[in-house]
């Protein structure tokens, strides 16, 4: 369900945000939500006359619908509670949370900053906030909100918010101590470790980098989460050149007789028209040449090998060279074949 997040977010908010509302908390509602019984807040609430509903009633209704994913219902529901009880902090946060869900990214703006005004101790607002400026590409706007999201919390769930968007403003020297900070508590994320190598990477240090890209390929042979096995690939590297967007990926298994130890997704206009590959071939590796570079055209399918081959695993520095020069068609062709 797309509310499970949100139930983990919101649920538990705080417990100042109770002790400011606590004469608009039920504790048998309280309990029914507790248990999932959505449907039965709905039918107790409703036995009565709704002329006798109170701005609390209303509020587990629009809690109940929204739990439901019924965004219509818990809106109209959470909005006539906030009309009773304006300074009631709980319904603005739920409203907040079907818009996000609806994509009214304005309208959840405009009422998880009321709940900041209501309680500006309120840490999971600042986070969402955070989320939705990020997703609008509104890094630093998201960075402000992630800053106060980290102040009051300091949780690995801080850490690693601060740390991917600075990621993505390129403020990589900013980003890698959170990442450090989190990956003290859980050294075997993946996620985190990912991004560490993408830091040292963009920062050049690829002698570090060596030593995460370790602990990742131990992360996924160690794994049982599918989501992570089905991974063949973990990006390295992202980087503009010319009008192209490059992402640089390793492969975890290089054990085959033929793969793609690197292989670049190569982006124009957002969409992927090639890969540029470091390619293995142990027939090649007899004749002590194992690693060649290749190109993937995606329309018309053709795989492309070029005159440029390896008597040993290239420095990522000299691959991304002749990367570019394959980008600028600078390369000559020695073979190409239909790509299935």
């Amino acid at each position: 369900m797309k509310k499970n997040l949100m139930v983990i977010i919101m649920v538990f908010t705080t417990l100042l945000c109770f002790a400011q509302n606590k004469t608009f908390v039920n504790e048998k509602y309280e309990l029914l939500d507790q248990q999932e019984q959505y449907e039965s807040i709905i039918n107790s609430i409703k036995e009565s006359d709704e002329s006798t509903f109170t701005a609390t009633d209303y509020f587990y209704l629009g809690l109940a619908y929204f739990r439901l994913e019924n965004d219509i219902e818990a809106q109209k529901y959470l909005k006539i509670a906030i009309q009773k009880a304006p300074e009631f902090f709980r319904p603005y946060y739920y409203l907040a949370g079907s818009y996000y869900y609806t994509n009214n990214l304005s309208e959840a703006i405009n009422n998880y900053q009321k709940c900041i005004e209501l309680n500006k101790k309120d840490s999971k607002s600042y986070k969402m906030l955070g989320i939705i400026f990020e997703k609008q590409g509104d890094y630093k706007t998201a960075l402000e909100y992630y800053s106060q999201f980290y102040k009051l919390e300091k949780s690995p769930e801080a850490s690693y918010s601060m740390a991917y968007v600075l990621y993505e403003m390129k403020e990589y020297k900013k980003a890698k101590p959170y990442v450090e900070e989190y990956l003290k508590n859980n050294k075997d994320s993946f996620s985190m470790t990912n991004l560490m190598i993408l830091i040292l990477y963009s920062n050049g240090d690829y002698k570090n980098a060596a030593i995460y890209k370790e602990q990742l390929r131990k992360i996924w042979n160690q794994s049982t989460d599918e989501k992570i096995k089905k991974q063949a690939f973990f990006i390295i590297n992202s980087f503009s050149y010319d009008k192209y967007e490059i992402d640089v990926y390793e492969k975890f298994n290089q054990s085959e007789d033929f793969y793609y130890p690197l292989t670049c997704n190569v982006r124009l206009n957002g969409k992927v028209i090639k890969t540029v590959n470091l390619e293995y071939d142990a027939v090649t590796a007899e004749f002590g040449t194992p690693y060649l570079l290749g190109i993937d055209e995606l329309n018309p399918k053709k795989h492309i090998t070029t005159n440029i081959g390896f008597s040993k695993y290239p420095e990522f520095t000299e691959f991304i060279k002749y990367v570019k020069l394959a980008l600028d068609n600078k390369l000559d062709i020695s073979a190409s074949s239909e790509l299935y």
